[in-house]
């Protein structure tokens, strides 16, 4: 597939919707049968719409990048329920490939280490394949660092795959 070239003045990130719900888990389908970043198989991935309009009322922070009106990318943050780690969230994200590399990762990541910084989130944890080059690199442009790995954390096929673990602290 021929990667399209866009302009991040083109992109609208913005808050996730009840009415994204459909959308979002086409996106996440896609993006999961596209790359082999994921836990989980594209047929594995069985949300119902219900359950995604539940899980974007309820999570902390659920945002989608959006050209000409279709969602291209989407940003979670997760932040804990449990007083001993309120002071952290999970961070994911999601972005077709045909868009990956020209900046939407930046514009998510801005907005996300915005509102952390307005709710005063302390630390942000993700997880990342290791051979997800492209995702480590981003991460590191924003101030995360390596805290640990998980050996052979993946298993596709007979091959094994690290996770490793990353986080990024708002007042370091």
């Amino acid at each position: 597939m021929v990667k399209k070239i866009i302009s991040t003045d083109n992109v609208i990130i913005r808050k996730a919707q009840r009415k994204d719900a459909s959308e979002i888990i086409l996106l996440v389908k896609h993006v999961m049968s596209e790359a082999p970043f994921f836990p989980r198989t594209p047929d594995e991935f069985d949300f119902t719409t219900e359950q995604e309009e539940e899980y974007i009322d309820n999570i902390a922070l659920f945002l989608v990048a959006e050209i000409d009106g279709k969602i291209v990318g989407s940003a979670t943050l997760d932040r804990s329920n449990l007083s001993m780690l309120s002071h952290t969230a999970d961070f994911g994200i999601t972005i077709l490939k045909e868009f990956s590399g020209q900046g939407i990762g930046s514009l998510l990541l801005e907005k996300v280490i915005d509102w952390v910084e307005l709710k005063k989130v302390e630390k942000i944890n993700l997880e990342v394949f290791e051979d997800n080059l492209p995702a480590i690199s981003l991460y590191k442009k924003f101030g995360f660092i390596e805290e640990g790995r998980r050996r052979k954390a993946i298993k596709a096929g007979e091959a094994y795959r690290d996770v490793i673990l990353m986080g990024r602290f708002s007042n370091e």
